[in-house]
C-alpha cells in the first residue's frame, strides 16, 4: 500500500479540526465557565508585613479556579497561571497590574477553560527591596522572592496531586498532565520552576555576596541559604538561626512539583545555566524591545526608578538554548504544520522552537506587556500609559488572540492531549502510521517527544506488558540512508513514574546507553538476533522470543525523564529485511504490578543537601535503603532497616546520588547532594 507523508496527514487532520469540528484543547468547545474564588492551597511565611510585626507572619496561599461549565471529563489538563507585579503588593508597585484577577489574566483564564482546562490563577508571596540604594540589597532580596515563588509554585502543584489522590479528584484534573504558565513576574517563577533541579543550581557568583561576620570580616555567603529558606520545593522547614524565624513551612510533602510544560509571557530566567536536559519543553512570548526584563541576555532594571538589579536570560537566549538541548522538540509535529501564527514567529525567532517575539513600533519600543488593559480609574492608569499609551481591551485581546492560538497546539503535544497535532497513542498497524520522518528534524537526530499516559491495567506482568507509549522513526530517504550515516544511532525519551519498565527494541545486535536525566547510568548490550523475523508494531512483543528482540529493564524515578541511546543496531523493516532506511520501532512496556502504590509512599530526604549525615524519612516501614553515585553503581546498602526514619552516616564524597528506598509497597527513589 502507498504511503501519505505523515506531515502531511497531520496537517489535514489539523486543518480539518479548523473546518469540520471544534476540537477540546485546541478551540473553545464551552460555552460558560465556572469560576471558585478564594481557594486556599497552602500556608507559608511571608517577609512583606516584616516591618510591622518584626517578623515573618504566616500568609494564606489562594488561587482562583476556572472550569468548564457543564463539562463531564473526569480527567482534565491543569494549569496554573502566575501573574505579574513585580513581587510587590498592587497598587504599591506603581505599576497597572499586580493581582489573580487583572483583566487580562481573568481573560486568558476563561479562554482555556472554555477549550477544557482546569485553570488555577494564583497568587504567591511578595516584598523585596527595589527601592535600596545598594545594588547588594536588590539582587539579594529579589533573588529570594523569586524563590519564594518557585516554593509557591510547586507547593500548588503539589496541592492539586494531593487532592486527586486523598480528596477524590473534586476538580477533576489529570495529574501527569500540568503546565505552569507565567506572565511578567510570574514568567521569572515560571522559568525558575522549569529549570532549578537543585538548591546548587542558585549558589552561582552573582548570588552570593560578601557578609561581615564580625567587625572587619566578611565571609562569602549564598543569597539564599537552603537551612534559612527552605529547600527549592517548599517541602522543608526553614528557620533564621538568628532568631529563630521560621521562614518556611512545609506544604504537600511526598507529592511530585514536576509539571509537563512551561509558558511565559515577558519573564527571563535568573541564569541561562538553570536550562539542562530534561527540562520541561518551554514557550516565549516577549517583546524584543523591552526595557525591564532583556529579550536577550542583559540587566534587569527596576521599573520607573530605572536602578539596575542583576544580569539575567531573556526569552530568546533561554528558548536558543532550550532548543539545542532537544527540549522544544516536541513541538516540531505544529512547526511542520506552518499556520499562519507559526509564520509569524519564525520570521524574528530565528528558527527556535517555541519563542514568539513581539515587535512593537517606533516610539512604541517601551510597551513591553502590550497584552495588558486596565480601567481608566486604575489607581497607576498614568504611569501604565507612559510605556502603553494605546492600552485598550481590544488591543489587548488581539495579542492574546495570538498568544492563545501559538501556544495552546504547543501545550497539547507537550502534554500529549488527544487530537494533537502530534499525540503519541501507539501503533495502529505495522505501517507505523504518526512515525515522525526523521529528515525532517533538526540535525537529522530521532527524539520522541516524552511519552506521560495514564497506565489502567495493574495488573501488568512482563509476558502480558502494558504499552506505556510506542515511538516509530520512518527514514523515507533511501537514497541517502540516513540511519547508515548516522551510525545508526536513535535517541528515545520517556518520562518516569517510579515503577520498572522494559525497553524493547525492534533490531539486534549494538547496545543502548541509559541516562537519568543527564545522567549515565548502565549501559547495556543487545541481543544477537539469529534468524530475521517480521516485526509487527501492532501487536505486543513476545519477550519470550528474546532472539528477535533487545530489552532493557529499567527501574525509573517518579517524574524524571530518562533517555535510551539506541547505537549500532542492525535494523530490520516491517517485514523483517535488513535495511539501513525503513521503519524503525520502539516499544516502552510497563511491567509493575501496581502502579499507584509506591506513589502513596510518602518518601523524605533531609537535609539536603547533606554534608557527613543525612535521614530517609517514610510514611512506612522501611526495609532497605540503597545509594548509587553519579553512574549508578551501588556505593552502600542497608538491607535490614525496619523502621520509618534511617540516618546515613556514609562518608560519600562531594556530588550527586541515588536514595532508593524500599517497602512493602515497592521502591521509590529521590536524589541528595552531598557537599
Amino acid at each position: 500500500m502507498k504511503k501519505i507523508s505523515t506531515l502531511l496527514v497531520v496537517f489535514l487532520m489539523f486543518s480539518g479540526y479548523q473546518i469540520f469540528a471544534q476540537t477540546r484543547y485546541l478551540d473553545e468547545v464551552f460555552t460558560n465557565v465556572q469560576v471558585t474564588s478564594n481557594v486556599t492551597y497552602g500556608v507559608n511565611a511571608t517577609v512583606l508585613l516584616y516591618p510591622l510585626y518584626n517578623e515573618a507572619v504566616p500568609e494564606p496561599l489562594k488561587l482562583d479556579l476556572y472550569e468548564p461549565a457543564g463539562d463531564t471529563a473526569s480527567m482534565r489538563p491543569l494549569v496554573l497561571y502566575f501573574h505579574t507585579g513585580n513581587f510587590l503588593p498592587f497598587p504599591q508597585n506603581q505599576g497597572t497590574q499586580g493581582t489573580r484577577t487583572d483583566s487580562n489574566v481573568v481573560d486568558m483564564c476563561k479562554r482555556l477553560a472554555r477549550m477544557g482546562y482546569v485553570v488555577a490563577s494564583c497568587d504567591y508571596r511578595l516584598g523585596w527591596n527595589p527601592q535600596s540604594t545598594s545594588q547588594d540589597v536588590r539582587v539579594t532580596t529579589l533573588i529570594n522572592a523569586a524563590y519564594r515563588g518557585v516554593q509557591d509554585c510547586r507547593t500548588a502543584i503539589r496541592y492539586f496531586r494531593m487532592t486527586e489522590d486523598t480528596q477524590s479528584n473534586p476538580y477533576k484534573i489529570d495529574p501527569d498532565r500540568i503546565a505552569v504558565w507565567g506572565q511578567g513576574t510570574g514568567g521569572y517563577i515560571a522559568f525558575a520552576s522549569a529549570t532549578i533541579d537543585q538548591y546548587n543550581d542558585i549558589v552561582i557568583p552573582k548570588f552570593i555576596h560578601d557578609v561581615e561576620v564580625q567587625p572587619g570580616v566578611f565571609v562569602p555567603l549564598p543569597m539564599v541559604m537552603e537551612d534559612v529558606n527552605g529547600d527549592i520545593f517548599g517541602t522543608s522547614v526553614g528557620i533564621n538561626p538568628l532568631d529563630g524565624d521560621t521562614l518556611c513551612y512545609v506544604n504537600h510533602a511526598g507529592y511530585s512539583s514536576d509539571f509537563n510544560v512551561m509558558i511565559n509571557m515577558g519573564g527571563a530566567c535568573g541564569d541561562s545555566t538553570w536550562v539542562t536536559a530534561g527540562d520541561t519543553p518551554m514557550i516565549s512570548f516577549h517583546t524584543t524591545s523591552d526595557p525591564f526584563a532583556p529579550y536577550n541576555i542583559g540587566t534587569v532594571i527596576v521599573p520607573g526608578l530605572n536602578l539596575p538589579v542583576v544580569e539575567v536570560s531573556g526569552s530568546y537566549h533561554v528558548q536558543k538554548r532550550a532548543n539545542g538541548l532537544g527540549l522544544n522538540t516536541v513541538f516540531q509535529p505544529v512547526e511542520a504544520l506552518n499556520d499562519v501564527y507559526t509564520q509569524r514567529a519564525n520570521v524574528n525567532n530565528d528558527g527556535y522552537y517555541g519563542l514568539f517575539p513581539l515587535t512593537r513600533p517606533s516610539g512604541s519600543e517601551a510597551d513591553s506587556a502590550p497584552w495588558e488593559w486596565w480601567e481608566s480609574t486604575n489607581v497607576n492608569n498614568a504611569n501604565g500609559l507612559l510605556t502603553n499609551p494605546t492600552m485598550s481591551e481590544a488591543k489587548g485581546m488581539a495579542y492574546l488572540d495570538s498568544i492563545q492560538a501559538y501556544s495552546t497546539p504547543r501545550m497539547m503535544c507537550a502534554l500529549n492531549l488527544p487530537n494533537s497535532p502530534c499525540e503519541v497513542t501507539g501503533l495502529a498497524n505495522d505501517e507505523c502510521p504518526g512515525a515522525i520522518d526523521i529528515n525532517s528534524l533538526t540535525g537529522g537526530a530521532a527524539n520522541v517527544p516524552v511519552v506521560s499516559s495514564p497506565y489502567t491495567n495493574v495488573g501488568a506482568t512482563p509476558e502480558n506488558p502494558v504499552v506505556a507509549g510506542i515511538g516509530c522513526w520512518e527514514d523515507t530517504d533511501t537514497a541517502n540512508n540516513l540511519l547508515e550515516s548516522l551510525d545508526n544511532s536513535v535517541w528515545f525519551t520517556f518520562e518516569g513514574d517510579g515503577n520498572d519498565y522494559l525497553i524493547t527494541t525492534s533490531n539486534c545486535g549494538g547496545s543502548a546507553t541509559f541516562y537519568e536525566g543527564d545522567t549515565q547510568m548502565a549501559i547495556y548490550s543487545g541481543n544477537n538476533c539469529g534468524s530475521l523475523t517480521p516485526v509487527d508494531c501492532s501487536e505486543d512483543i513476545d519477550f519470550g522470543n528474546a532472539n528477535y528482540y533487545s530489552s532493557i529493564l529499567v527501574e525509573t524515578s517518579p517524574n524524571t525523564t530518562y533517555y535510551v541511546l539506541v547505537d549500532g543496531f542492525n535494523y530490520v523493516d516491517i517485514n523483517g529485511e535488513p535495511a539501513a532506511s525503513g521503519d524503525f520501532c520502539l516499544e516502552v512496556t510497563n511491567t509493575v504490578v501496581s502502579v499507584n502504590e509506591v506513589n502513596n509512599v510518602t518518601f523524605v530526604v533531609y537535609p539536603n543537601p547533606a554534608q557527613d549525615q543525612f535521614t530517609v524519612s517514610s510514611s512506612e516501614l522501611i526495609e532497605a535503603v540503597n545509594i548509587y553515585d553519579m553512574v549508578g553503581q551501588l556505593v552502600m546498602s542497608n538491607q535490614n532497616v525496619n523502621a520509618k526514619q534511617f540516618q546515613v552516616n556514609a562518608g560519600l564524597a562531594t556530588g550527586v546520588y541515588t536514595v532508593e528506598m524500599v517497602t512493602s509497597f515497592g521502591k521509590s527513589t529521590t536524589r541528595v547532594v552531598i557537599r
